[in-house]
């Protein structure tokens, strides 16, 4: 699963700097960086008016058990299920994020960072609704492989920077992007980042 993830504008190759800076200019105050957490409204990546646009949206598609919201869908039955065939044929969603976090599953529940072997940016993929005039998404998850399949037994689908657009405007081309091999990540206990995160909240 995948209920938190850390999105920043600083590393190595700027692409989410860029994206920053889009939402500045189109979205200014309307959006948090850092620590992203259920709920939070983060920039995110979709297909629109035959454009890549940089937009906000809010984590968690609302009103599922007594007004929980829901964080994640399987990417292996969305297809296949009411709640989300529909937003998987189109309205795909790409999360940019710097690291994605997962705890332990033992007594001490130690939390940790998983981040890109290459350095460079985390494209998460999901799929989102409109609710109330605003963009709610899930983030798709898979099965887990790599260092993550040690500490829990899903992770979330992650694209490549070249795989961004086919993903977001040709289904069968997202389709192979799901089923795809997972790509390299490195696992690091997670830094404390002081000023963005609000709680050492259990995931």
């Amino acid at each position: 699963m995948c209920c938190r993830y850390y999105m920043e504008g600083r590393e190595p190759d700027g692409k989410l700097a860029a994206i920053v800076d889009m939402m500045e200019k189109n979205w200014p105050g309307a959006y948090r960086t850092g620590e992203i957490f259920p709920g939070d409204t983060a920039p995110a990546i979709i297909a629109a008016g035959g454009k890549i646009k940089a937009v906000p949206a809010v984590f968690g598609f609302p009103g599922f058990e007594n007004g929980k919201q829901l964080l994640n869908a399987r990417s292996e039955t969305a297809a296949s299920k009411r709640s989300f065939a529909e937003s998987l044929r189109s309205r795909r969603i790409i999360l940019p994020a710097t690291e994605f976090y997962e705890w332990s599953r033992g007594s001490d529940r130690t939390k940790y960072s998983f981040r890109a072997g290459s350095g460079h940016a985390l494209y998460l993929c999901g799929i989102y609704r409109v609710v109330e005039d605003h963009l709610c998404f899930v983030i798709l998850t898979r099965e887990a492989e790599g260092p993550i399949a040690e500490i829990h037994d899903r992770m979330p689908v992650i694209a490549s920077e070249s795989e961004v657009r086919p993903y977001l405007t040709d289904y069968e081309s997202a389709l192979a992007i799901i089923a795809a091999e997972a790509p390299e990540l490195i696992r690091e206990n997670a830094k404390q980042h002081n000023s963005t995160d609000r709680s050492e909240e259990k995931g």
